[in-house]
């Protein structure tokens, strides 16, 4: 069990302050759900101006209070910075596929830009499958979760038809699942 919680904010300026803020108390109303570790991304780039912004991603092991002073502490982000635009995801993690670690909380990333990132409520049964897949076709895995090999297999799909809209990436990542679900002889993701 984990939970989950977003954000979204559409031509309402706020301050990244406020929106971390919302995240977190978005996640401690579910920390019941997963109290192993505890994550969000949110728009990283000190520019709310710029065209394409950075993400940041924050995670920690531990409650959502270890989350929220690690946060407090970072010093690169500008807390004051006010977005018109803004999205952002949390979660809470109970730890079902590799142990309690920075590294194993989400959300999950594709790669080191972070160009898509991941958090998912279940267990994959067929992650070994799908992670050896994608590491033969070049994919460097960096933690021990089954979340991960979702956000890698939609950036390997994004690099192979670079044309899909977001909806078509994610769709053919599920249909890639369960292709190889049905291979390796399982019955549920």
């Amino acid at each position: 069990m984990c939970g989950i919680f977003a954000y979204l904010n559409f031509l309402t300026p706020k301050k990244r302050s406020e929106v971390i803020d919302i995240l977190l108390r978005g996640l401690q109303r579910m920390e019941y759900r997963g109290y192993d570790s505890a994550g969000i991304a949110i728009d990283g780039s000190n520019d709310p101006a710029a065209p394409h912004s950075q993400i940041a991603l924050l995670k920690k092991v531990g409650k959502v209070s270890v989350l929220s002073e690690y946060i407090k502490e970072n010093k690169e982000l500008d807390f004051d910075a006010v977005y018109n635009i803004h999205c952002g995801i949390a979660h809470t993690r109970w730890a079902t596929h590799g142990s309690p670690k920075d590294v194993n909380s989400h959300p999950q990333r594709s790669n080191k830009k972070n160009e898509f990132l991941v958090v998912h409520n279940g267990i994959i049964t067929n992650y070994r499958e799908v992670k050896e897949y994608l590491m033969k076709k070049g994919h460097e895995f960096e933690s021990e979760t089954d979340t991960e090999v979702i956000a890698k297999l939609i950036q390997h799909i994004a690099d192979k038809y670079p044309g899909f809209s977001f909806r078509q990436l994610v769709e053919t990542a599920i249909q890639q699942l369960v292709r190889l679900l049905l291979l390796s002889g399982c019955i549920g993701l």
